[in-house]
């Protein structure tokens, strides 16, 4: 694995976070997905050394960074309100965090298609193209982790549909991991290779998000991902790999689940 998280997080009078994070070596997006509250930004934060863990791991590519500064750690974090310098233009707020030509901050700008509004303020920028600078600057630290928290959350719906598309193709052509924070099922079905579902500060399931979407395995995670109605079932009788089901005052055949349980969901 390349990223192993085994995140425990207590705040007092607060929720509690408990969760593991696995990513696969090679490009992938993950979605860390669930209803506001779930834990979702406290896991990012960890990842990223913003919060210090009470207990457990990271490991990055074999190397720990459970204890490493922030500064230390290889990634680019976008933050929620995209955190710009409202007193730098768009050339300085995207060379920031290093020593970057004025070549290099062109190339990144254009990949993201900023290159026009180098010499503007924040300000002077739409939504958009605000969360597109914030990315470039990202970018430009050259991380081998990206953390997005909520990165289409602030737009409109028409500027997200486009600025998600964007996105995506960002994504892919990078060639590194991403870490993506949302509580929306386009994104997680846009964007991820991954999601894990979270409630209450516990991952409650992991898979691909077509697979999660289409088969549920807690009622949470069904609310999660939009299932208006769940209704529980028992196993009656088992033989040949068929299993006749009592849902409430009705009886369904269907192909046997396996595994040992009887009591099971509906939605």
């Amino acid at each position: 694995m390349l990223l192993i998280a085994d995140i425990e997080k207590r705040f007092k009078g607060r929720l509690s976070v408990e969760a593991s994070v696995r990513i696969p070596h090679g490009p992938s997006t993950t979605i860390l997905f669930g209803p506001s509250g779930a834990g979702k930004t406290t896991v990012l934060r960890c990842i990223a050394g913003l919060e210090k863990l009470t207990a457990g791991r990271i490991i990055f590519n074999g190397q720990d960074w459970t204890n490493m500064p922030p500064h230390k750690r290889p990634i680019g974090y976008l933050f929620q309100d995209y955190a710009l310098f409202p007193h730098l233009r768009v050339s300085e707020n995207i060379g920031y965090a290093g020593k970057q030509s004025r070549e290099s901050i062109k190339s990144i700008a254009s990949m993201l298609k900023v290159d026009d509004v180098l010499d503007h303020w924040p300000s002077e920028l739409s939504g958009g193209q605000q969360q597109r600078v914030a990315l470039a600057r990202v970018l430009a630290r050259e991380p081998r982790l990206l953390l997005l928290d909520e990165p289409l959350s602030a737009l409109d719906a028409a500027t997200r549909d486009h600025v998600r598309a964007e996105l995506a193709q960002v994504l892919r052509n990078l060639g590194i991991p991403a870490i993506v924070v949302s509580h929306d099922w386009v994104d997680a079905l846009t964007l991820g290779d991954q999601m894990l579902v979270m409630s209450g500060g516990r991952v409650l399931q992991v898979g691909a998000p077509p697979e999660v979407f289409k088969r549920p395995q807690h009622p949470e995670v069904a609310s999660a991902v939009g299932v208006e109605t769940v209704v529980t079932g028992r196993i009656r009788r088992r033989e040949a790999g068929v299993a006749l089901l009592d849902i409430g005052s009705t009886q369904l055949v269907a192909a046997d689940p396996g595994g040992d349980a009887l009591d099971f969901y509906v939605c």
